[in-house]
């Protein structure tokens, strides 16, 4: 390769290098506007809720039955496990038909007698299933309100609060499942119950709770996203083309060499020239 070439080929380089760091300078600068924190806070405190109510067991109070554990919770239900059907009679009406009752034992240390049965263990599994999904969402979404990314889907995206909105839904539907549950779960205690006429109770206990403050978080966040004031697509084309021609523009630079100082002593130690007058000249 010539060094013409070689020239040729470094200043292309050098000026992609200089393009392309301009553009992501500008890009910087553009996301900045973007980012929502506020929405991003209330965001990520949802999700660490929501995350929390998964792993806690204490979703549902019994008393008054015979389920052999006094709470319920979602991480009981992660694994697989094995479900027993045992036959048992009523304890306080012998003629009446035998009653199901279903041992569920999803590892060796916990063991659940009469507590659920097939029907609640599926609703308790698809409750978790939607409680991960809102936690994606909800990652996501906190993702873009931090990063504010400029691309028309994404800010689309961002700016509507579309995944907050699917996260409050997906919530929405794991409260109302919440209660077919306790119902499923009354049902089961009522018909297992130790003594007659003995009071049967099945309370929501702290993550159902958890679970209704992340939800309030999302719509804060929903609303902290769809309130903001944003500039229009004039506006931000206006911005776009004052970024362009202040990247483009090339300040001139005047550069003059002055003396520092005006000196009358000649430079050089020779005399000065003989002074002639006309009058000499006309003599000579």
């Amino acid at each position: 390769m010539s060094p013409i070439n070689y020239t040729r080929f470094f200043s292309r380089l050098r000026s992609y290098v200089i393009s392309s760091r301009n553009s992501n300078q500008e890009n910087l600068i553009r996301n900045k506007h973007e980012r929502n924190y506020a929405s991003a806070v209330c965001s990520m405190f949802a999700v660490a809720i929501l995350a929390v109510s998964l792993s806690d067991y204490r979703w549902f109070w019994l008393r008054g039955g015979l389920c052999s554990s006094k709470f319920i919770g979602l991480n009981m239900f992660f694994a697989v496990g094995k479900l027993y059907v045992i036959q048992a009679p009523v304890p306080w009406n012998p003629s009446a038909p035998m009653n199901d009752i279903y041992q569920f034992k999803p590892n060796d240390y916990i063991e659940l007698i009469g507590c659920v049965d097939t029907h609640s263990i599926l609703i308790l599994r698809l409750m978790i299933t939607f409680i991960c999904l809102a936690i994606v969402l909800s990652t996501i979404g906190f993702l873009l309100d931090v990063l504010g990314p400029i691309r028309y889907g994404l800010k689309f995206i961002r700016r509507h609060a579309f995944l907050h909105i699917l996260s409050v839904i997906l919530c929405t539907i794991v409260l109302g499942l919440c209660f077919y549950v306790s119902e499923l779960i009354y049902d089961i205690q009522d018909k297992t119950r130790v003594k007659f006429g003995k009071k049967i109770e099945v309370q929501f206990d702290i993550a159902y709770y958890l679970v209704v403050i992340s939800n309030g978080l999302l719509l804060f966040a929903i609303a902290c996203a769809l309130l903001r004031k944003y500039p229009t697509y004039d506006e931000e084309h206006f911005h776009r083309l004052i970024d362009d021609w202040s990247r483009h523009e090339q300040p001139l630079f005047i550069e003059r060499t002055l003396p520092a100082t005006i000196s009358t002593i000649p430079i050089s130690n020779e005399p000065p020239p003989e002074y002639y007058s006309e009058e000499d000249l006309l003599v000579l």
